[in-house]
């Protein structure tokens, strides 16, 4: 009732603020008000993105300076990216403890497709609420033991709360009863019901998922490794939940390794230098 009040017959809406974090919610919308082709919902709606937003009325509003197109989606790396020198003395200081080889992303593939637990460090990290890939934990999503694996191993979670799907973009409407765009995770969709035991390791009890869908343009890196998922196992699905274990989520080399290292994730995947980590 109240967004009725000043949607109108628009074709695009826009939604910012805290409350939009709710993607049940969120996803709904595109039910309440089929005349809808696109919803907008920016990484950090809340109060955090209020220093965004200033910065982006001084730019455009006040000195006039016109805005930017980008392809698919503005980033939502804003953080720090890190060199190999500080990953190779970060992994130095506990070299005690782990084993250190060059892999390339099919074997890590291959790792994931075995049932293994596998955290990723991929240049920067995400700015708002949700893990995009960069400070992710992956898993298979193909088998529904995987949810409590990865409950017992690292995220100590209760039982009911689900884990998210990381799809490529141009297999959402093979998957999912509605395509849509949800790069940050903004919105909570219905599987098709054909898809749905293909992956129940991400399908909420009511036949729904908290997508993100993910575009080369977006993260080139991880938009890759989801496809040669994809061509190995016909599921272009990956699990993705946060990296860290009951605190905020890792942004250093050192809190990558530390997180690793208390926890019984099975690897640690730094991919842009193609470094996998395991305890010996």
């Amino acid at each position: 009732d109240l967004i009725s009040q000043f949607i109108g017959e628009n074709k695009y809406l826009c939604l910012s603020g805290g409350t939009i974090l709710n993607s049940v919610m969120t996803g709904k919308i595109w039910d309440w008000f089929p005349q809808l082709h696109g919803i907008y919902i920016p990484p950090v709606p809340y109060d955090a993105g209020l220093a965004i937003g200033n910065i982006q009325y001084i730019v455009h509003h006040i000195n006039s300076i016109p805005r930017e197109k980008y392809n698919d989606n503005i980033t939502p790396y804003l953080g720090k990216t890190y060199s190999k020198n500080d990953i190779q003395s970060a992994i130095n200081a506990h070299s005690d403890k782990l084993k250190s080889v060059i892999v390339e992303d099919e074997i890590v593939v291959k790792l994931l497709t075995e049932k293994n637990i596998i955290s990723v460090f991929n240049n920067g990290s995400e700015s708002g609420r949700r893990a995009l890939g960069n400070r992710s934990i992956l898993a298979d999503p193909r088998f529904i033991e995987t949810k409590d694996l990865i409950n017992e191993k690292v995220k100590h979670r209760q039982s009911f709360r689900p884990f998210a799907p990381s799809i490529l973009r141009d297999k959402v409407k093979d998957w999912f009863e509605r395509d849509v765009d949800s790069p940050y995770m903004q919105f909570v969709i219905k599987f098709k019901d054909e898809s749905k035991s293909k992956v129940p390791a991400v399908v909420h009890f009511d036949g729904t998922a908290r997508l993100q869908t993910v575009t080369e343009n977006d993260n080139e890196w991880y938009y890759n490794f989801i496809r040669k998922f994809d061509t190995i196992t016909g599921v272009p699905i990956v699990l993705n939940t946060s990296f860290n274990d009951r605190e905020p989520i890792v942004e250093t080399p050192v809190h990558a390794i530390n997180c690793f290292l208390k926890t019984n994730i099975d690897y640690l995947y730094f991919s842009q230098f193609n470094i996998l980590l395991s305890k010996k």
